[in-house]
């Protein structure tokens, strides 16, 4: 149950994939053997039944007919597509159904955490228990092996898992129920109750605590109700015995038309018009009657095939053994195992006693560790540099990197010009260059003094501002003229 082979490819190489070919519990030969032994019997026993048994020329011809009748339509059926699409559709339920399966530890370590000291330590367990409890009878819904290891109520009872009294309440229940409805939400939700009456006795401290632990018992219930809706809601069972009909007969009509055949070679008789008589292999202008293609040639063991018959039938081995991932094939997920996971490491997340010695020291102290860590010897051999980003390695001139000034003349009026309707490209392009070689050769222009702090505009005396308001379209008409100029 659940093949694990990723350990055997640390990394990617010829050796590590050809040795999962080795590999029997849950490969494809395992898979498919039968099958393929039953193909290839039937399909030796055709091929040498007429190689062999046909002596009569009109059964021999029809069966050559029948064949190649059988080559020219057994593309018609569009195994490929069909096929393709419900493998996809299995492996996304059974990823999905992977991924549902509720896991004890973030309810476990919020016990811990929201219900601290060891007065809370029973109701940690308690709630703990029966958290595992309503995965379990969920579990014994849709797994096999799991309701062969709990049969019975009592068997829950001997293991530990529930209490007689426990087991009356859950019996009254499916009594009510007549059995048709599941009762895994019935745990849940005593769980929930102990959850409350510790809020009221003032053991969980507040009501964001209480509504993350409840949550959590939501979110598990939540699993169950999602496994138990696709344990009963399969994939339309119309498409299931669509894709297997249509791959065992695609391989049925190949055992015809993919066969080597011998037709006998036939001339026309008296001229054109005449009947055809069969003659010798070889005898010239002689040609078959049957239509077959005379330029296969036989070489008894039909490889292709052989190969196609591998790559569909195991194709379709991944739907079967993935359509029920509760079940006892070698790739269904081990519930089992969940189980005893769950338990044991579920109570020694509530059971641990409150540490009262004093924290460990920081191992760096007040310092900052190195950018990095030590490696071993080993594990040096395969250091990779760092990560280099898309814009790391890109360098700019000292003139793509001038800063803009709105406020510089020349910039106002090469904004002036860009926003124009009458502008090209070609013409922007031209200015931007004659504005920037502008302010190279008059920095002075744009870059304040650091006496002069952020602005980049001094400011002027009072006894100034009617001289400069005067001068103010004069300097424009000229760094109009510049830009022209320049231009």
């Amino acid at each position: 149950m659940t093949v694990t082979y990723i350990q055997h490819v640390h990394t990617a190489g010829r050796l590590g994939t050809l040795r999962l070919l080795t590999i029997w519990k849950g490969g494809v030969v395992k898979g498919i053997w039968r099958d393929l032994l039953l193909y290839l019997i039937l399909y030796a026993g055709i091929s040498i039944t007429y190689r062999l048994g046909f002596r009569d020329e009109g059964i021999k011809s029809g069966f050559e007919r029948f064949c190649v009748f059988m080559d020219k339509f057994d593309e018609y059926i569009p195994l490929g597509f069909i096929l393709g699409f419900y493998v996809t559709q299995v492996v996304n339920r059974w990823w999905t159904q992977v991924m549902t399966i509720p896991w004890l530890d973030t309810l476990c370590m919020n016990l811990a955490s929201y219900l601290p000291g060891v007065r809370m330590k029973n109701t940690r367990r308690l709630i703990t228990r029966w958290a595992m409890l309503a995965n379990i009878l969920t579990l014994r819904r849709v797994s096999t092996s799991v309701v062969k290891r709990f049969p019975t109520y009592e068997h829950l009872v001997e293991t530990g898992l529930m209490t007689e009294k426990e087991m009356k309440k859950l019996e009254k229940l499916d009594k009510t129920t007549e059995g048709l409805h599941a009762t895994a939400w019935y745990p849940i939700q005593w769980a929930q109750v102990i959850l409350r009456k510790a809020k009221e006795n003032g053991s969980i401290t507040s009501d964001l605590l209480f509504q993350e632990l409840q949550k959590n018992l939501q979110d598990i219930s939540s699993g169950n109700g999602t496994l138990l809706m696709y344990a009963w809601v399969n994939i339309p069972l119309v498409y299931t015995q669509l894709v297997t009909i249509a791959v065992h007969i695609y391989f049925f009509v190949t055992l015809f038309s993919r066969q080597y055949l011998n037709p006998t070679p036939h001339t026309q008789m008296g001229g054109p018009g005449g009947d055809y008589a069969p003659v010798p292999a070889g005898t010239p202008d002689s040609v078959n009657l049957v239509g077959y293609d005379l330029n296969i040639q036989d070489y008894y063991v039909p490889f292709f095939t052989i190969l196609q018959f591998i790559f569909y039938f195991g194709w379709l081995k991944v739907a079967e053994t993935l359509i029920n991932p509760f079940g006892e094939d070698d790739d269904d997920i081990d519930a089992n195992y969940i189980i005893d996971r769950n338990f044991q490491i579920g109570y020694l997340m509530v059971s641990a006693e409150d540490d009262d010695e004093e924290p460990e020291e920081d191992t760096y102290g007040d310092t900052i560790p190195p950018a990095s860590l030590p490696h071993t010897v080993s594990s040096y051999k395969n250091k990779e540099p760092a990560p280099v980003l898309p814009t790391d390695n890109l360098h700019l001139s000292e003139q793509a990197m001038m800063l803009n000034n709105p406020e510089h003349p020349v910039f106002s009026q090469l904004q002036i010009t860009t926003t124009s309707p009458r502008s090209s490209p070609s013409l922007d392009v031209k200015q931007n260059h004659a504005v920037i070689e502008m302010i190279k050769s008059k920095p002075h222009d744009s870059i304040p003094n650091k006496e002069e702090g952020v602005s980049s505009l001094p400011v002027a005396k009072e006894s100034d501002q009617t001289s400069s308001k005067t001068s103010e379209p004069d300097e424009d008409i000229e760094n109009t003229k510049e830009l022209t100029t320049l231009i």
